[in-house]
């Protein structure tokens, strides 16, 4: 009997279908010949699943319909005249030069035939007036649904939180239809049994919050308004780069035994956020950023503590989903327990502290007036510029 082309054992069951080498186990198979067998068949099989998920005809004759439509300003085009005699013209020249078709993605006929067959479209293989129109488009917004945050609908502060940070009264029936804009299945929901906030006196020592605390909360709540925004509002299989952008944003969150430098007021730990987000998101306009971060910010607090509540709920099941994640590193679970017991602080807070929620909305509407003329009225309708 031959030996095994890895170990050398002679007790060998089973053979490459490669190459024919004899081998007696999987380690050994992905070992002998330098692992270039095992490559080979994985790459193989790779290859022939990727085939399996090639678009049916139908499907392809259905996007490239959308694509047209797209591509011709048919659709994702609010606030432009679509009546207008050059409306339907295909590249769209005569709008763009008046601003109004800046929002519009216009493909060659040959790009979109080349996405509706399947095939990958590089930017680098765009015309240089198809990359001018996708980057004026992404930059608009006009590529992607536009997101109602969840704290612009009234119905995120209809149920009091109690200081437990679960629902302060339990009810029978759904509540009645609510004046707020966004899904109600986008509102993240107050604790579970299992989610139940341990309270504020117990983690206190029964001692007085300091006055900085309230604008910690407001720190890092910008952080999570922020990266919500910047994630369209869906952080789903991203949950470890959503949590360490959050982390880098706030100070709050990311100081190790509370050393982090005091705000003095609401607008300073806004601030702090928006200085790190020009820094590491490259956000276009830091007085915009701040305007409507303040904004963002100002709806939460406006709710009442049980959307804050909700806010730093959201915020912790995002850290526990990233540390299910096979991609977390082990050495970054520590910080982000301790990031988790910091957000549930802050919430066991608010919600033993009601008051507190009026007083900071209170803060941050008077420091709103400042930058409101940073930005047109239309900024809640469009996407942060990154």
């Amino acid at each position: 009997m031959s030996a095994c082309a890895a170990c050398r054992s002679t007790r060998t069951a089973y053979a490459c279908p490669r190459c024919g080498a004899r081998v007696c186990a999987l380690k050994c198979y992905d070992g002998h010949n330098e692992g270039r067998c095992a490559r080979a068949f994985r790459d193989r099989e790779a290859e022939d699943a990727l085939r399996g998920e090639r678009a049916s005809d139908d499907a392809k004759e259905a996007m490239r319909e959308v694509l047209v439509r797209r591509a011709r300003g048919m659709i994702g085009s609010e606030g432009s005249a679509s009546d207008d005699e050059g409306g339907e013209s295909e590249g769209g020249e005569s709008e763009d030069e008046s601003g109004g078709g800046g929002a519009r993605c216009a493909l060659s006929e040959a790009s979109l035939e080349r996405l509706s067959i399947g095939t990958e479209l590089d930017v680098d293989g765009l015309s240089e007036e198809e990359r001018a129109s996708f980057e004026r488009a992404l930059a608009s917004g006009a590529l992607f649904e536009r997101w109602i945050p969840w704290w612009e609908s009234a119905a995120a502060g209809s149920e009091r939180a109690s200081a437990r940070g679960c629902r302060a009264v339990e009810v029978a029936d759904a509540p009645a239809e609510t004046s707020g804009k966004a899904s109600e299945s986008d509102i993240p929901p107050l604790a579970s049994p299992s989610e139940l906030l341990d309270p504020f006196e117990v983690l206190s020592g029964g001692r007085e919050a300091p006055e900085a605390l309230r604008w910690h909360c407001v720190n890092a709540l910008a952080a999570y308004t922020l990266v919500k925004r910047v994630y369209n509002g869906d952080w789903r299989g991203a949950e470890l780069e959503a949590c360490e952008t959050a982390l880098e944003l706030s100070a709050v969150l990311s100081a190790e035994h509370g050393a982090v430098p005091e705000a003095q007021c609401a607008a300073d730990a806004v601030l702090d956020v928006v200085r790190r987000a020009a820094a590491s998101l490259r956000a276009a306009s830091t007085r915009e950023l701040h305007a409507s971060l303040l904004r963002d910010v100002l709806a939460v607090f406006t709710l009442g503590p049980s959307a804050c509540v909700r806010a730093f709920l959201d915020l912790t099941r995002a850290l526990d989903a990233a540390d299910a994640t096979s991609r977390a590193r082990r050495r970054g679970a520590s910080r982000r327990a301790r990031v988790r017991a910091k957000a549930r602080y802050l919430a066991a807070y608010l919600a033993a502290t009601p008051d507190v929620a009026r007083r900071v909305a209170r803060a941050l509407d008077d420091a709103r007036p400042f930058l409101d003329d940073a930005s047109s009225p239309d900024d809640r309708a469009r996407p942060l510029a990154f």
